[in-house]
């Protein structure tokens, strides 16, 4: 494994999902997720399947108390950070941002409206209470009860 790739395993090693076969991060503090992509700049304005860029989620998580989930390919540095999660509370503020700085564009339709968004009653639930599109936050009432809400780009 080479020197970039070894960093970020070793960075990265406490929020892998628990489930090896699964191959995620899940819960990285925003301040883990930046110094990931400062190890690889190249991926740090992707955008990958339309989402936000990767470095543009990892400041809304730190501006908005989230955290962020994604991926790590074994061996390579190759990482993605495609879900951001934020308290109940922010979850429109989120969205509105991603309204404001992803509309449609050439090569990309609006971010929002290609994510899932997702909540749960409790930070770390496996199984979330409630899916929808990304604009449902901008319209929709949530679950009573919800702590945590999501959006991810597949």
């Amino acid at each position: 494994m080479g020197g970039i790739a070894t960093a970020l395993a070793a960075l990265l090693a406490p929020y892998a999902d628990p489930d090896p076969e699964m191959g995620r991060l899940v819960n990285v503090p925003p301040d883990v997720a930046a110094q990931a992509l400062a190890l690889v700049p190249n991926l740090a304005g992707a955008r990958m399947n339309g989402q936000p860029e990767q470095s543009w989620l990892v400041q809304a998580a730190a501006d908005l108390d989230g955290w962020l989930c994604g991926s790590l390919a074994p061996g390579r540095a190759c990482l993605r950070f495609d879900a951001i999660q934020v308290p109940v509370a922010r979850a429109r503020e989120l969205a509105e941002r991603i309204t404001a700085v992803f509309p449609r564009a050439p090569d990309h339709l609006p971010a929002l409206d290609t994510a899932v968004a997702e909540a749960w009653l409790v930070r770390d639930a496996l199984d979330p209470v409630w899916t929808g599109d990304g604009t449902e936050l901008l319209t929709d009432p949530l679950p009573s009860g919800v702590q945590a809400v999501g959006l991810w780009w597949d």
